[in-house]
């Protein structure tokens, strides 16, 4: 009797642990059937996924929002960033913005638009990848000294970064009695 007790026991414990097993099998399975639902009924049917079924891509490219709308608008290049330096209005005087933006000026009057550019800085570190192009100076927003990596084409052309010192104008290419300029980068904190 001890021992039918033992096997009934043990036999019982079997069921329960094979049960167990059975249900975390059909949990784990119904959590793939969810995850992956689509493809496996997509492909339980005979119907192939196309790349339009694919989950869009989450990876940021730090492009910049309406780069060809102000490409049109305004004839700059804005290439991308981090958020922390945008294109803002420079204001009813655009030779004479307030003191918080950051000024770009451009000779060059071919652009749609006044050839003077405005960015807001934000938080304690940013960077633009732009091009302004016949650049000649820049002036530094009063809160912070910023980076302006530019190309001048001297012979031969050259990148240099330019320091700018909050509220002062940097002369950059002709302005300093050498080759046409063209703004590549603004980045603060500075950054030689």
């Amino acid at each position: 009797m001890k021992a039918r007790t033992l096997v009934g026991a043990n036999f019982r414990n079997l069921a329960v642990m094979v049960a167990g097993g059975a249900t975390f099998a059909v949990m784990l399975a119904a959590g793939v059937v969810a995850k992956f639902g689509d493809a496996v009924s997509a492909e339980a049917s005979g119907v192939a996924a196309t790349a339009d079924d694919a989950m869009p891509s989450t990876v940021e490219d730090y492009s910049y929002p309406g780069a060809a709308q102000v490409l049109a608008e305004r004839g700059i290049k804005l290439h991308r960033g981090d958020g922390h330096i945008m294109l803002a209005d420079c204001g009813a005087d655009p030779n004479n913005p307030p003191p918080d933006l950051i000024l770009v000026q451009s000779y060059n009057l071919n652009v749609p638009g006044n050839p003077n550019y405005c960015f807001k800085a934000t938080g304690s570190s940013g960077y633009l990848e732009l091009e302004i192009a016949q650049a000649y100076f820049v002036r530094g927003e009063n809160g912070r000294t910023i980076s302006a990596k530019v190309e001048t084409k001297d012979e031969p052309t050259v990148i240099d970064v330019e320091r700018v010192d909050p509220g002062e104008w940097q002369p950059v290419g002709e302005s300093q009695s050498r080759g046409e300029a063209t703004i590549l980068e603004l980045r603060f904190p500075y950054q030689s």
